[in-house]
């Protein structure tokens, strides 16, 4: 059984922190889900040497789990770090300056995708040698680019790197 001053979680009351009900549900994974008195559902925990942790205390009768209560707040933390896993990627579109309208169509379809998805689109146009003394004009087909992609697709962030414009577009919200 937990010791009651160790690792406290205020979101949930265990074993003797509970009190003031009837009735209440239990659960668990060796336990029979069934409605008990207060004090037989502390008795079984007791018993199986395992704690009893409030988990729901707004509906009548409240239910209270049997486990181990250290083994439930580490799947609890376990749960809670897997779900901030989920962030979003940046996904990476290449242009060039001689890009036919077609090309550039098909490329802003795909990041219009990418950005529905919830992923970040970074979208890198590359110039070469006498490209590069054309730096203005050449940035047509990058903006050409976000026109296609439209109200799905907001600018983050535009920067000129040597030869390379990079723009990053996340999801219009």
């Amino acid at each position: 059984m937990a010791k009651q001053n160790s690792q406290k979680n205020y979101d949930y009351r265990i074993n003797d922190e509970i009190y003031g009900y009837s009735q209440v549900r239990i659960i668990g994974d060796d336990v029979e889900s069934k409605i008990v008195s207060l004090r037989e559902a502390k008795n079984i925990a007791e018993s199986m040497d395992l704690d009893l942790v409030e988990v729901n205390a707004k509906i009548n009768p409240p239910i209270l789990r049997i486990c181990d209560y250290s083994k439930f707040l580490y799947e609890l933390k376990k749960n809670a770090k897997k779900n901030k896993q989920i962030q979003t990627q940046v996904k990476e579109i290449q242009l060039s300056v001689s890009i036919a309208q077609h090309d550039l169509e098909t490329k802003a379809k795909q990041a219009i995708n990418f950005l529905n998805k919830g992923d970040k689109v970074k979208v890198v146009l590359v110039m070469r040698g006498r490209e590069l003394s054309r730096r203005e004009e050449n940035k047509r087909s990058i903006l050409s680019f976000i026109e296609f992609v439209g109200e799905n697709g907001v600018v983050e962030s535009m920067k000129d790197e040597g030869n390379k414009t990079i723009v990053i577009l996340k999801k219009n919200k």
